[in-house]
């Protein structure tokens, strides 16, 4: 493996780590198809019998009511006869829908009990209608109670019925559970696997590349920094770690052979060049590279032969422009000290000028701000009287939503009214019923007349409330008008204000531009006296500026004289022999 290339070992790295997220879909899609399995089962047999059921006891507490209706209504009726029948209908229908779906034997015995006690409740329904239909309500409310164990008995087989739903519910949670608990140990020890497996991978890749790049990676670092007694690693590998390697032993020794040419080079650059700079310090312009050098050195050597030579000229102009400098300094200085005398009193006048324009832009300075102030005196009542309309608008619109509450609450005591009403017609149904029932239904009936009696209270207050909040929404409405009137007061005052505040701003705008105006032309003036003021102050220094030329031009001629030329560069005729001559016939 230490020989496999680079590409082979990635390849068998991340085929491994493939191979593992295969094992790990599939255990997870294994998982998942039990776990759906159950989920099915549950939606398609489970479910339906759970909402069936409800069905069935709907159906049959709808029946029974149906009869009590019936009963309850007075005369015989076509449309009572068809609801008892039509919800009859929906507990036979119910009935034979949940018998194919029930697999368990209780769960069939239960509804089979349910079925052959239908018929006999059907029939003693029958004769209780039959007596409702001819008027004999006490003999149909009788007839009824007949039936009444049967109905407690298909009751308490409902119930088993729904027990032994609620207990095949409990089970198939139980077994989704484990399926879930199995699933999550076996992806557990599914991603334990394969993080072993990465940790395994990964020390391979570290012990194989990593740590050989990294050796290697520090050793070019320091050949970088000058390093060149290294030592590389003697392991041979055929991998690109290897060839890399040996790259690097061969680039070491190039390095060592160009080091030893450039110190022989530079021994020789400084042998040669460094003598002609020395003399070059002396003051010895005709110093020269003679030795011999190859390469790029020869040019450096033809350079400074050439800067050599052109330093040499550059000094006889030197000297021909330190002579015409001496020369015009003088007149400069002259020049200088008539102009500072004739500044100086221009800027004692402009002086004069500042300080009167000064009083002027305060004054108007002054004026302008009090404007200002006025303005904002105005602008502050006219935002006072805005925040004002928008307080009566907030008022307003406060009034409608209580006059749209008022309304909200009237059509609330419109339906407590209903339902009072309809609290007394049960009431009255009640007492109907308790007085069928003879002795045993007074304390019922007692009960039924103090609930109607306090469904008329409800109703009466229900009323009395009405009219107060009528007449409450009068009051609110009478208010809306009367803060809507003010409202439009105060818009016609804003109005006002705001032709106030837009001449007091046309005031102020116009003291404010006379204001800048005048700080204008009084900047102008000490501008015109700050540049009147560095005009003086600028002729000053090119006085002393024109002293210390000329005192610079006697030190650069003395300088001058320290240099040798060459012998064709210093003849009788070039300008430095001439000024030579003259220092000499001066006496300097």
């Amino acid at each position: 493996m230490k020989n496999w290339s680079f590409s082979t070992k990635l390849v068998a790295a991340f085929g491994a780590c493939i191979a593992l997220m295969l094992m790990l879909s599939g255990v997870a899609l294994l998982k998942l198809g039990v776990m759906n399995a159950s989920v099915a089962k549950f939606a398609d047999n489970r479910l339906p019998k759970a909402v069936e059921l409800g069905e069935l006891k709907g159906a049959f507490t709808g029946y029974r009511l149906s009869l009590y209706r019936h009963i309850a209504s007075g005369p015989a009726d076509g449309q009572r006869d068809r609801a008892v029948a039509e919800a009859r209908a929906a507990v036979d229908k119910s009935v034979a829908t949940l018998a194919p779906m029930l697999s368990a034997p209780e769960a069939k015995a239960a509804l089979r009990r349910i079925g052959e006690r239908l018929p006999t409740v059907y029939r003693n329904d029958e004769r209780a209608v039959a007596l409702s239909s001819a008027g004999q309500d006490d003999a149909a409310t009788a007839t009824l109670l007949q039936s009444r164990a049967q109905t407690k008995a298909i009751d308490t087989d409902l119930r088993a019925l729904r027990t032994i739903f609620d207990a095949q519910e409990d089970k198939a949670k139980a077994e989704a559970a484990a399926d879930y608990s199995s699933a999550r140990w076996m992806i557990a020890l599914a991603v334990l696997a394969a993080l072993g497996l990465v940790a395994a991978t990964l020390t391979v890749m570290v012990r194989l590349v990593s740590r050989p790049l990294g050796a290697l990676a520090v050793t070019i670092d320091r050949m970088a920094a000058g390093q060149l007694d290294v030592t590389l690693s003697r392991e041979e590998r055929s991998d690109e770690i290897g060839g890399l390697t040996r790259s690097v032993g061969a680039l070491r020794d190039q390095l060592f052979a160009a080091e030893a040419a450039k110190d022989a080079q530079a021994t020789l650059i400084v042998n040669s060049i460094g003598s002609g700079l020395e003399s070059l310090a002396q003051g010895d312009l005709t110093a020269r590279v003679d030795a011999e050098l190859t390469g790029p050195f020869a040019k450096l050597k033809a350079d400074f032969n050439r800067a050599m030579d052109a330093v040499g000229q550059t000094m006889v102009s030197v000297v021909a422009s330190a002579d015409n400098i001496a020369n015009g300094a003088g007149d400069i200085r002259q020049a200088s000290d008539d102009l500072s005398q004739r500044t100086e009193q221009q800027a004692a006048s402009l002086e004069e000028t500042a300080a009167a324009m000064h009083e002027i832009t305060e004054t108007v300075r002054e004026t302008a701000q009090g404007a200002a102030r006025a303005n904002g005196v105005v602008s502050a009542t006219r935002e006072d009287a805005e925040a004002s309309g928008s307080v009566v608008k907030r008022a307003v619109d406060a009034m409608h939503g209580i006059e749209a509450s008022s309304a909200e609450i009237s059509e609330i005591i419109a339906v407590i009214d209903g339902i009072a009403f309809q609290t007394n017609l049960l009431a009255l149904n009640a007492g109907v019923e308790a007085a069928r029932a003879g002795d045993a239904g007074k304390g019922f009936a007692v009960v039924a007349s103090e609930v109607r009696a306090l469904a008329q209270r409800s109703a009466d207050a229900a009323k009395d409330v009405k009219s107060r909040i009528t007449a409450s929404g009068e009051q609110v409405e009478l208010g809306a008008a009367l803060v809507a009137q003010t409202g439009e007061a105060l818009t016609r005052i804003i109005g006002r204000i705001a032709e106030i505040s837009a001449l007091m701003s046309d005031i102020a705008a116009s003291a404010e531009q006379q204001s800048t105006g005048l700080q204008q032309v009084n900047t102008a003036v000490a501008e015109m006296d700050g540049v009147t003021q560095q005009n003086a102050a600028m002729v000053e220094e090119a006085t002393a500026a024109a002293r210390s030329l000329a005192e610079e031009a006697d030190t650069l001629k003395r300088e001058i004289r320290r240099f040798r030329l060459a012998p064709g560069q210093a003849e009788g005729g070039s300008p430095v022999h001439r000024l030579q001559a003259r220092v000499a016939g001066a006496g300097w």
